[in-house]
């Protein structure tokens, strides 16, 4: 369904008045989600987020890169305990880790 400007204008217009959403959708996504799935997709190519401040845009960030990618690429540049986690469940070699046995730590 096309709209027009005047429309969308004047349904912005009255959620404003009302409080509400003038266009709820979960169906599409926000610019921050998108460049953040943009930002994981490649971290092997930019692995050092020093633009990233935000320290729950970076966990989301975290959280999207591929568990497949090699140590080699991540060890010195993804720090956050919920990722070394799951790569190790992830592993077959290392599912059987137990941190306790290593600095409390998966990494």
């Amino acid at each position: 369904m096309a709209f027009d400007n005047r429309y969308i204008a004047k349904t912005i217009i009255k959620a404003k008045k009302k409080g509400e959403t003038a266009f709820p959708s979960n169906e599409i996504e926000s610019l921050v989600d998108i460049a953040k799935a943009v930002v994981a997709k490649n971290f092997h190519l930019n692995k050092e987020l020093t633009g990233v401040n935000d320290p729950t845009i970076l966990d989301d960030i975290v959280r999207m890169t591929d568990y497949d990618l090699p140590i080699t690429v991540t060890a010195r540049h993804i720090s956050q305990e919920f990722y070394w986690e799951e790569k190790c469940k992830r592993d077959p070699m290392m599912k059987n880790v137990k941190k306790e046995q290593h600095g409390n730590s998966y990494k």
